[in-house]
């Protein structure tokens, strides 16, 4: 835990990609002067070649200066959000994997794969491109970071920052275009000011994916709503779990698996006026998740590993995870195919899930990460980034095309309403349309209570809760070791409970 909170999730400033500065042009005034001497001596010269009765040639013009072409500079990690400005941005035309065009201007595309180089890289870049490099030195013109992309797990950090441009104010984005995004994508982008600062081509509302064949099994139907009113609330979720450990299932895999849905739900933030606070909606979490623990219906997996990989498949025994609107798509369709045989190692077949699988909403709303787009404060081609991000973000054709294509649910109610309606559906899902539930949860979500801290502390909370989990230490010490760590970490902040019993001292 200590090692995991230790280490800093927010990028320090590093050397960019400097280049040579541009060479300067001769001025309009400066060619006509010279171009007007030259005609001027060489009319000279030939009046007096006449007279001495010598041949004369012409002078030569001067040679034309080619205007240069403004230089758009896109910084990413990973290539989804190149993806889609290649593939959907209307006017982009491809001059290479990390080059295009886009009228006159050209696109140059900085693509990283590891956050903690991405970040570093473009701190740097966007610190001495707002003049506040150590050494006084900024960035020509034509090697200004324009727009680059944050991941929900640091896009705090860009959001209550300078350095990145206001949407409404600054791009001229209107609030009539974003109305047809769903709130929740803005509020994220929102700083204290109230002004949105990033927007988003993509929304990933949160659902509970359960096996068909298992809830034939515990509750008698596999049909959506009627699983909906079995896990309605965590109270009926916990009822629905003790009937499927009746049955020798688990109700979830992993310690993990329900604290995202939890911790979208929080009436209060990790962090109010500096105070470290923990929202009693988490420590339900911790309480629901010992007692799944105690009683079996937790398969006490870890995220991501092989064992929580392989209960996704036909031969696993888990009643459902929950997912994103994008992990359905990227993760689910892959880890409920399994594996087939491996000739070589004559490995087993993994039986596959795929079609036994359906959506409800849930217990709560809830939703899982993201990309947003900014604009850098600073840019030289401030109209083309607006129209890049209005286009990407606003245009429901646009964001219905992404759909259609590579399903990934975008950030237009109209546009993802219209195609709930119509016969969209799902391989891993047995053809079920998860639209209309992605728009209702996505709808319901609320985000007043983000910060920059929710990543990292999100993550050391769930790991100081293991040992109470495993019945090694009890909630009280396990939060305590939690804040004591948390506290550590984020020497700026005060603990919230030390204040308050000093004060009740008092």
């Amino acid at each position: 835990m200590a090692f995991v909170l230790g280490v800093s999730l927010f990028a320090g400033c590093g050397s960019g990609e400097d280049k040579a500065p541009a060479k300067e042009q001769t001025t309009e005034q400066e060619q006509a002067t010279t171009q007007e001497a030259a005609a001027t001596d060489s009319a000279a010269t030939a009046q007096t070649g006449m007279q001495a009765g010598t041949a004369q040639t012409s002078v030569e013009a001067a040679p034309e200066i080619e205007e240069k072409k403004p230089v758009l500079h896109i910084y990413c990690i990973g290539e989804d959000f190149k993806s889609r400005v290649q593939d959907y941005y209307p006017e982009y035309e491809s001059t290479g994997d990390k080059a295009g065009m886009i009228g006159d201007t050209e696109v140059r595309w900085h693509v990283y794969s590891d956050a903690s180089s991405y970040r570093e890289d473009l701190d740097a870049r966007l610190v001495k491109q707002a003049g506040r490099s150590e050494d006084g030195s900024t960035l020509a013109d034509d090697e200004k970071v324009d727009l680059f992309i944050a991941d929900e797990a640091y896009v705090r950090d860009y959001v209550e920052s300078d350095l990145a441009l206001d949407v409404i104010g600054d791009l001229g984005i209107t609030t009539e275009e974003l109305a047809d995004q769903f709130p929740y994508t803005q509020q994220i982008a929102q700083d204290s000011s109230g002004r949105i600062k990033a927007l988003t081509w993509q929304a990933t509302p949160g659902v509970f994916t359960y096996r068909r064949s298992i809830a034939m099994d515990v509750l008698g139907t596999d049909d959506p709503e009627k699983v909906q009113e079995a896990v309605a609330d965590w109270d009926r979720f916990a009822q629905t779990a003790e009937a499927a450990g009746e049955m020798d299932y688990y109700m979830l895999s992993a310690y993990g698996d329900a604290y995202e849905v939890y911790a979208d739900n929080v009436e209060s933030a990790w962090v109010e006026d500096g105070v470290l606070n923990i929202d009693p909606h988490l420590e339900d979490w911790a309480v629901q998740t010992r007692e799944f623990v105690e009683n079996g219906y937790t398969h006490g997996t870890r995220k991501w590993s092989d064992e929580w990989r392989a209960d996704h498949t036909g031969d696993g025994r888990v009643f459902g995870f929950f997912y994103s609107s994008w992990g359905i798509h990227y993760t689910l369709q892959d880890k409920a195919e399994g594996t087939a045989e491996d000739e070589e190692t004559d490995e087993e077949a993994v039986e596959s899930a795929v079609g036994d699988y359906a959506i409800c909403k849930g217990p709560e709303p809830c939703h899982f990460g993201g990309q947003w787009i900014f604009a850098a404060t600073g840019t030289d081609n401030a109209d083309l980034a607006a129209d890049i991000m209005r286009r990407l973000t606003c245009d429901p054709e646009i964001m219905k095309r992404i759909t259609l294509d590579i399903h990934e649910f975008t950030n237009t109610v109209s546009g993802m309403t219209e195609i709930a309606e119509g016969d969209y559906t799902v391989d891993v899902l047995g053809g079920q349309n998860p639209l209309p539930i992605y728009i209702e949860v996505a709808k319901e979500l609320s985000q007043r209570y983000t910060t920059s801290y929710d990543d990292d502390l999100d993550l050391g909370f769930q790991m100081s809760m293991e040992d109470y989990f495993a019945g090694t230490v009890s909630e009280i010490d396990a939060l305590e070791i939690f804040r004591k760590t948390a506290l550590t970490r984020y020497e700026e902040l005060s603990d919230g409970e030390a204040d308050e019993a000093e004060s009740e001292s008092e």
